[in-house]
């Protein structure tokens, strides 16, 4: 009978198995980092085209001398977080037009195409405090108003915009104030 000595038994060590379960665990959560990445990286694509079309809604009110609003449909089971475009068209106007019902003060904007937010994604508007002491247009400032709008006249209601991504914010809050300088930072 031959007996083998403890030192020629090969095998892994504790040391050894510790060290591979600590590499397998962070190459599993670089994995599901990565995976989260994408979605998020979506999230601030998202945010950078919104901050593109708020300079250009900026820019079409003020040449074309146009009240503009930011129209937000937020999302539901079946549908994804929208953001679109009303213009506001001055009762003068509207009753050249024969549109004589109130309820047609807003209407859709037909040059910018509503545009969808990725899956999970949406933003938040809180108005900012100001005073319009010669402003004589209720629809404009009234609580039934949209909370963002440019007037035309390169003045617009200053607001805070902040995106989030699963009930998460994503970066910094976007700024506008009221003569639509975005500070996107």
């Amino acid at each position: 009978m031959k007996i083998t000595s403890p030192s020629l038994v090969r095998g892994f060590t504790l040391v050894e198995l510790m060290v591979v379960i600590v590499i397998m665990g962070i190459m599993a959560s670089l994995v599901l980092l990565n995976i989260g990445g994408t979605d998020q990286r979506k999230a601030m694509q998202a945010r950078e085209v919104f901050v593109l079309d708020l300079k250009r809604i900026l820019r079409e009110s003020n040449d074309q001398s146009r009240i503009l609003a930011l129209e937000q449909k937020t999302a539901t089971d079946v549908n994804q977080a929208i953001y679109a475009v009303q213009e506001y068209i001055p009762e003068a106007q509207r009753q050249q037009n024969g549109l004589l019902d109130q309820n047609n003060k807003w209407q859709t904007y037909k040059d910018f195409e509503a545009k969808k937010l990725p899956e999970h994604v949406s933003f938040s508007i809180q108005s900012l405090d100001r005073q319009y002491e010669k402003a004589n247009n209720s629809d404009l400032l009234n609580h039934d108003a949209p909370q963002l709008i440019w007037l035309g006249n390169g003045e617009v209601k200053p607001v805070r915009i902040q995106f989030y991504f699963e009930e998460r914010p994503i970066g910094e809050e976007i700024e506008i104030d009221h003569l639509g300088k975005i500070n996107a930072g």
